[in-house]
């Protein structure tokens, strides 16, 4: 009777094995919801150099109400000035239009969209969705055409939360051409910072909910914003990997020449990154150029949600993925004031190679994360100066200069003590006290990013 129980026991141990092997894997557990410290003079970063940083603004995906998102006024006229984001203020968080909208806002009675595109969304303030497109040379064949359909917001069906969603950019492979996704900051002027995204590029045949297109803006012309077709076909698993083909990136840029990247490449295996400052090959002698790059191979699968870490300093660019270093160059640090720039692309070239007629790919992203300084902030504090100019990556250089005259005056009295308004009303009243904030000789009041 006792050998009886025992292989009893041993029985169950083994089907109980072989059924959590055969089931979905459990989702990871979710970070906590990402917000701007307050009382901060400037930031610090981990790592050898603390940096210094006079901005900090996020960008958290996940738990967003995307019916109110849907129901946002994209008809009413963004400012796309030329001046900083509504950044080191009060009341944004309050604001379900301009800030990360917290789980606890949702209307259980309302029945919310399952995906909704980005450019809908007041995050579309902040980042622009792309639209251009570039045509097929003999080293990149295929057409490759960026649409603003290929970036939005979708439900997260991994987590245990009604209301988990995250940011989806999409590349699909049609007959003709490639559609993909990017998108960019606004602002042109960032000088020095430490971008981080967590992010995962989505196993082949992921369940992601699609966004409608029963009445698209602008209007949808059928070979820009084409219809992507659902994936009502599951293909076969790579080892839990997206189809190949495919290249997300995560880069500072000003030009092809003042450039820093993380770019993962879908065919290879899901631990290797690229790491980059450009230029990285020289098309004259046709050889890469020593030091410029490193193919690293990462302690976790970018086919799980990890975070990529870029900081770019004054005289070294590092890598990181969950706060672990990765790379380091001197090489061609990047001195030039430049945008943040994400995509997921294919142009059928020796870099992405080709994808299959039919694949779509997906990178998911949680949140975006940025700390930085601007070209306008040059004299102010304990930050490095512009050093000598010398001199796309998918598009030609912007021809935007600086987005800031570094002429800050020192308010009067009762400005500088005015109290804003929370949320919307008080954006422009913000902004204000912002431009107009004195210089700053030291930072008092340091906040170190990665120990909040």
């Amino acid at each position: 009777m006792r050998i009886n129980f025992l292989s009893f026991g041993i029985a169950v141990i083994y089907f109980g094995t072989v059924a959590s092997t055969l089931s979905v894997p459990r989702a990871q557990s979710p970070l906590p919801a990402k917000k701007r410290p307050h009382g901060c003079d400037c930031y610090t970063i981990s790592g050898p150099d603390p940096g210094y940083f006079q901005h900090y603004k996020v960008w958290d995906f996940r738990g967003v109400d995307l019916k109110k998102h849907a129901n946002f006024n994209m008809s009413e006229p963004i400012d796309y000035g030329d001046e900083d984001w509504d950044d080191d203020d009060d009341g944004d968080e309050q604001d379900p239009q301009h800030g990360r909208l917290s789980p606890g806002v949702h209307d259980e009675k309302d029945t919310d969209p399952r995906s909704l595109v980005f450019y809908k969304t007041s995050f579309e303030r902040d980042w622009s969705s792309q639209n251009w497109e570039r045509r097929g040379t003999p080293i990149a064949p295929v057409l490759m055409i960026n649409s603003k359909h290929n970036v939005f917001l979708t439900r997260d069906h991994e987590r245990n939360d009604t209301y988990g969603t995250y940011l989806v950019l999409r590349t699909t492979r049609f007959s003709e051409y490639t559609s993909t996704a990017e998108i960019e900051t606004r602002i042109r002027n960032i000088y020095r910072c430490s971008v981080r995204v967590r992010l995962r590029l989505l196993p082949a045949g992921s369940v992601v909910s699609e966004p409608p297109q029963r009445k698209e803006w602008p209007p949808r012309d059928p070979k820009r914003h084409p219809n992507v077709p659902l994936n009502k076909t599951i293909p076969p698993l790579r080892d839990g990997r997206p189809p190949d083909g495919a290249c997300a990136g995560i880069f500072t840029y000003h030009d092809q020449t003042c450039e820093s990247d993380i770019e993962i490449l879908t065919r290879d295996p899901a631990y290797r990154v690229h790491y980059a400052n450009q230029p990285d090959y020289n098309f004259t002698a046709d050889h890469e150029i020593p030091g410029a790059s490193t193919i690293a191979d990462i302690p976790v699968p970018w086919t799980t949600w990890s975070t990529h870490r870029l900081d770019w300093l004054s005289e070294m660019s590092r890598w990181y993925v969950n706060n672990e270093m990765q790379d380091a160059k001197s090489y061609r640090v990047p001195d030039l004031e430049s945008m943040i720039i994400l995509n997921l692309w294919s142009d059928g070239g020796l870099w992405t190679g080709d994808m299959r007629i039919g694949d779509s790919i997906y990178l998911g992203i949680e949140y975006i994360e940025l700390i930085y300084n601007r070209s306008s902030d040059a004299l102010m504090g304990p930050y490095v100066s512009l050093s000598q100019s010398h001199g796309g990556h998918q598009r030609p250089a912007p021809t935007n200069g600086s987005l800031g005259n570094g002429d800050p005056l020192e308010p009067d009295r009762e400005q500088k003590h005015k109290k804003c308004k929370p949320g919307r009303q008080g954006r422009e009243c913000r902004r204000k006290k912002w431009r107009n904030r004195p210089h700053r000789g030291s930072c008092r009041r340091p906040c170190n990013i990665d120990e909040l």
